[in-house]
């Protein structure tokens, strides 16, 4: 499927809410077309029991985690991307799943609070974060263990309470205990994209009850007027035709936000020139279909979301960013602004807060956007020392597989870098002043001998530009995400302006992400698996069981009684090996109990295991005491039988 741009959604979008409604059709268009016109909402030509639109992660975790409840569901998933790239977001992001450690979650949640402001948001969200985030481990292992995947800490090596560092250390609960995680293949210690490709194969793996649609784009919900209730969705496939799909138990919109959107960007962010370094699909498809809905929106703004815009470098050949290096190999660079002057301290770490820095002692976005015209500077020992971009992110390089030269040097040969003999030579090929970007340049090059710079750029990082060839690649302002959509509730069900659910309608991920102005590393690949399954929990009114490494207490009340009949093994992942235990259910109640393998692996006497089991089966009672002398290896079967029964 040809990737739908900018200005085919922008025609795309002029159907009008009042003629959708007189048609009982609610639209939100992103080809060039409006839906057709179809005059009764009982006519289908597909029917699913839930239906997920956009296959990013979010997408991905609901659909698994419907599938866990009830196997012999039929979810159907829309993806307007076609096969090849798919992944949305997701797979262009860092990786990193934010996990804190579940005895230090109050430390955690006022973290959470402190970089919500000044746009706060309501407490019981702040809860839901925490709990999820925390506990959701062992249901992501459990899943990618299946297809040869695992979750694995940044680093290496067990769970490391306080690895995690975290971006605003100046806020309030910044001391909290967490760590970094991401999924990747089994014995490896990084994968690219790998929470979604782990999730993927973990998807087909279920078998034909997840029907996934690729080249097939969203158009519009099918809503009841009267009632409100969302019966389903209109889509248009590769072919160009219209396609009419119920859902049953109810649409999840999981579409992410509007960065390949230039209107959209003008009208929420007032940037005139910013593209995407994700996914291309992200044009608004949600937004404007939640719009129509009557639903509540927020977070359309929020300084960027992300933590604020990236600095990204556009050409001609692909429509989303590069991203300029995070830490240039070389020293002998600038960045200038639209009169020819340099404009801030271009050489700090900016990535560490997501590209904030602090202005009046607030996070603030850098400054880009207000000084385009932005071009990298640069003489030929920059040119040599290192590639000008971040060669481990961003859309192109991640999903469309271009390696960016080491030296630039074929960049520079497809025009993309502009090469001149002289600085006056060069700012004439860029349309500036040429004595003007002479003297800025003059002027940073005057630092580099002092030992001092204007904008307090480190002495370590600079060199003169005085070397020829001497080049200019133009910096722009770059959206990896925008979160703004409807507000949901923690069931994942979109809110309307009264504050009550829409019925059967869900959103999760990146679109109405809970996140509202600053933003630590990890918390939206966490927050997609979080909502994503919480949608799933709602419309099937229930909670997946499945589990890998459990520990900790778990809270709720076990009834025994409500297990069906059958043989249940869990894996143990002890103190001092693994080991399996099974256990028998009949009629309600639990029969046997035994250690299947492993059985050296433990420390516990015979005698001892025997007196828990029977503890256990006489009083079929899951929640009895840890044996004295073998604490340790006790406590992890009773954490497995709570698992198991759970």
């Amino acid at each position: 499927m040809k990737n739908i741009s900018r200005r085919d959604f922008l025609k795309g979008s002029a159907a009008t809410v009042a003629g959708a409604a007189a048609l009982g059709l609610l639209s939100a268009c992103s080809t060039n077309e409006a839906p057709t016109a179809v005059p009764t909402d009982d006519k289908f030509d597909k029917e699913c029991d839930f239906l997920i639109v956009g296959y990013g992660l979010a997408g991905e975790a609901a659909a698994l985690e419907a599938n866990d409840i009830d196997p012999n569901a039929k979810i159907c998933i829309l993806e307007k991307m076609e096969e090849a790239q798919a992944g949305g977001n997701s797979i262009a992001s860092g990786q990193t799943v934010i996990v804190p450690a579940p005895d230090d979650l109050d430390t955690f949640k006022r973290y959470l609070i402190a970089c919500s402001q000044p746009n706060p948001i309501p407490e019981e969200y702040i809860d839901f974060m925490a709990k999820e985030f925390s506990d959701q481990r062992g249901w992501i292992q459990a899943t990618v263990d299946k297809v040869g995947y695992e979750l694995g800490y940044v680093g290496g090596g067990p769970v490391a309470w306080g690895s995690l560092v975290t971006e605003f250390p100046d806020l309030d609960g910044s001391s909290f205990k967490g760590c970094s995680a991401h999924v990747r293949k089994a014995g490896t210690t990084f994968e690219y994209g790998g929470v979604w490709r782990g999730f993927d194969l973990a998807v087909r793996d279920r078998g034909e009850n997840i029907e996934l649609m690729f080249s097939t784009a969203f158009t519009s919900l099918i809503q009841n007027l009267e009632t409100k209730e969302v019966k389903g969705v209109v889509a248009k496939g590769a072919d160009g035709k219209e396609i009419r799909i119920k859902a049953n138990k109810g649409v999840l919109l999981a579409c992410g936000g509007y960065e390949n959107n230039l209107q959209m960007q003008r009208d929420f962010h007032g940037m005139d020139l910013v593209y995407t370094g994700g996914t291309p699909g992200n044009t608004g498809d949600g937004i404007h279909a939640l719009m129509n809905t009557g639903a509540k929106i927020w977070h359309m703004k929020n300084q960027t979301q992300s933590g604020g815009f990236w600095l990204g470098i556009k050409v001609p050949d692909h429509e989303a960013t590069f991203m300029r290096n995070f830490s240039m190999a070389g020293k002998s660079w600038i960045e200038v602004c639209a009169d020819n002057q340099r404009f801030y301290n271009e050489s700090a770490a900016y990535h560490r807060q997501h590209m904030k820095f602090k202005e009046y002692g607030h996070y603030v976005d850098l400054p880009h956007d207000r000084a385009l015209p932005v071009d990298l500077i640069f003489d030929e020992k920059t040119r040599t020392a290192g590639a000008i971009v971040t060669k481990w992110l961003s859309w192109p390089i991640t999903t469309e597989g271009y390696v960016w030269s080491d030296d630039n040097s074929e960049e520079i040969a497809k025009g993309w870098i502009i090469k001149a003999d002289t600085i006056e030579e060069l700012a004439g090929k860029l349309g500036r002043d040429p004595e003007a970007l002479k003297a800025t340049i003059d002027a940073y090059n005057a630092g580099c001998k002092s030992g001092h710079d204007a904008f307090g750029r480190s002495i370590e990082t600079m060199e003169p530009i005085d070397t020829a060839p001497f080049y200019a690649i133009s910096i722009t302002p770059t959206l990896v995400a925008t979160t703004g959509g409807a507000e949901r509730n923690v069931k994942a069900q979109v809110l309307d302006w009264n504050d009550n659910p829409i019925p059967n309608l869900y959103e999760a991920g990146e679109l109405g992400s809970y996140v509202s102005n600053l933003y630590q590393n990890g918390m939206f690949l966490a927050e997609a698996i979080a909502t994503g399954r919480a949608a799933a929990d709602t419309a099937f009114g229930g909670r997946s069981t499945v589990t890998a490494e459990v520990s900790g207490e778990v809270e709720e009340k076990i009834d025994i009684t409500k297990k069906p009949d059958g043989t249940y093994d869990q894996l143990i992942k002890g103190n001092h090996g693994e080991y399996t235990l099974r256990a028998t259910v009949e009629g309600g109640k639990i029969t046997n109990l035994e250690i299947v393998s492993g059985r050296e692996n433990m420390f516990m006497e015979d005698d001892q295991l025997k007196a828990f089991f029977d503890e256990v089966i006489t009083g079929q009672n899951v929640e009895v005491d840890a044996i004295s002398g073998a604490t340790l290896d006790s406590n992890n079967l009773l954490d497995a039988l709570k698992a198991i029964f759970k």
